[in-house]
């Protein structure tokens, strides 16, 4: 009976630990450590750069959101639970996409050279920037490279 108890807990401890183990959550960019799943640079920029956690945990981290744009159109067959930017005045800090503004400006030297920042207060924006919600961006052509 002893024997029965014991195995029962550790197969809920089992099953537990593998629910835990398939949650998708985001992890936190290591900026000169982590690399782009889309174009393999190191990801140094802490106010450019973003994230993609798919619906089975899997993480994929990019060193700017127009290396993200590409990679998503490659992989529509993939269910995303978290589609996150870095906002430029938010240095480091992961935001979900339709929290954001997005700018194209010169001003922005993003590092793939599109030149798109994004925003959490877009009051924050250069004058002459042209701004963009998240379903405009997408539709934005972005260079393969």
């Amino acid at each position: 009976m002893k024997k029965l108890k014991t195995l029962k807990q550790l197969f809920i401890f089992s099953v537990a630990a593998f629910l835990l183990s398939c949650q998708a959550e985001p992890e936190k960019i290591n900026f000169g450590e982590d690399h782009c799943d889309f174009c393999k640079m190191s990801i140094v920029d802490p106010k450019f750069g973003a994230e993609l956690v798919s619906d089975k945990g899997r993480v994929f981290k990019f060193d700017a959101v127009e290396c993200m744009i590409p990679f998503m159109n490659e992989n529509k067959e993939t269910n995303f639970e978290y589609v996150l930017v870095i906002a430029f005045d938010q240095p480091e800090e992961l935001v979900a996409v339709d929290q954001l503004t997005f700018a194209h400006s010169e001003s922005y030297k993003s590092p793939m050279g599109a030149n798109i920042a994004a925003f959490r207060d877009k009051d924050k924006v250069v004058d002459n920037a042209h701004l963009m919600d998240w379903d405009k961006l997408k539709q934005k052509r972005m260079q393969k490279h």
